[in-house]
């Protein structure tokens, strides 16, 4: 999981807030978050939860789940559910991401 934590701490240290305060995914941002869900995709808890996050993801875009990520991390009571914030949305994140990109194509 150590791996996991210094990915995410990249990826939070990126600049992705544009000058409308919108999220910008950057190539790089996207490849990071492709390589962290592809990570924590292996943890039981994110496999054993993949329904509900799914239903969880219904009508949201990337941009909303990634605000929201950071809105649980801040509000976050104790470190660890700080940490499964990001563990549980970055692979939402991701399929986002992707079936955005498939509908611009």
């Amino acid at each position: 999981m150590r791996d996991i934590d210094k990915m995410i701490e990249r990826l939070l240290d990126m600049e992705l807030v544009g000058k409308d305060n919108e999220v910008i995914f950057t190539d790089a941002a996207k490849m990071l978050i492709h390589k962290i869900s592809k990570e924590c995709s292996k943890l039981i808890i994110v496999l054993n939860n993949e329904d509900r996050m799914e239903e969880y993801g219904k009508g949201l875009s990337a941009e909303d789940v990634y605000v929201d990520m950071l809105n649980k991390i801040v509000e976050a009571p104790t470190k660890m559910h700080m940490r499964m914030s990001a563990i549980m949305l970055i692979p939402v994140i991701d399929k986002k991401l992707r079936e955005e990109e498939k509908t611009i194509e």
